[in-house]
């Protein structure tokens, strides 16, 4: 039972690709529930107030730019092949 009206849980699958893909350092594919599509880095996975978070930095992202997102406005993650440096 969800006693946290606002939780929407995401599934373990997507937790833990975003997370391995932290590990790794690999750049990312996120497919938004919005349509958009983004290309970067995840930098970090994380659960703060009943929600869980992703640091991301942009493809093209100035330095210092980052975003956090809410892990439910995340459709699916796919790897690219290339690693940060």
């Amino acid at each position: 039972m969800n006693e946290n009206p606002t939780y929407h849980p995401v599934s373990c699958a997507l937790h833990s690709a975003l997370e391995l893909a932290v590990i790794r350092g690999l750049r990312s594919r996120l497919q938004l529930h919005n349509g958009e599509t983004w290309y970067g880095w995840p930098l970090d996975v994380w659960t703060s107030g009943a929600r869980e978070w992703l640091l991301w930095k942009m493809e093209k992202a100035r330095p210092g730019e980052f975003f956090c997102l809410d892990l439910t406005e995340i459709e699916g993650v796919n790897e690219a092949p290339i690693t940060l440096r």
